[in-house]
């Protein structure tokens, strides 16, 4: 079975690095399907080692799993200023930076699905304003 190409959110790395965490269980199924390197952005990372602020064995394996290579993280300023910006007027107050740096992410690598736990929005949201987005969700 070949694995999936993944852009990954926060929900997804906080469950996949903390047991103590809702999605914990559905992360853990789901991390060993996901072909490497999976995506993110500067964002997610900030995210996440806040959620995980109070287990730091949890922010080290996030670094550990940066630092072998595992995850790859995308600087997407200010070369995609544009399209994050267009993102923005379209959302509003929806779309957080994020998940507009998750999308652009979606658009870039378009055989790449998004792993998040956050269906509500990612199921609105559109790639080249009318495509959904292939998602892996809870």
């Amino acid at each position: 079975m070949a694995g999936i190409r993944a852009i990954v959110d926060t929900g997804f790395v906080v469950g996949a690095l903390d047991a103590a965490d809702q999605w914990h269980a559905w992360a853990a199924q789901e991390f060993p399907n996901l072909c490497s390197p999976a995506l993110t952005c500067e964002a997610v990372i900030s995210e996440a080692c806040f959620q995980l602020r109070q287990t730091s064995s949890a922010r080290r394996q996030l670094l550990a799993w940066i630092k072998c290579g595992g995850l790859v993280v995308h600087s997407l300023l200010p070369s995609e200023i544009d399209p994050i910006e267009r993102l923005f007027d379209r959302y509003g107050t929806r779309m957080d930076y994020a998940d507009a740096c998750l999308v652009r992410l979606s658009e870039l690598h378009r055989d790449h699905a998004v792993v998040t736990t956050d269906a509500k929005d990612f199921r609105v949201y559109r790639r080249f304003r009318r495509e959904p987005l292939p998602l892996l969700t809870p």
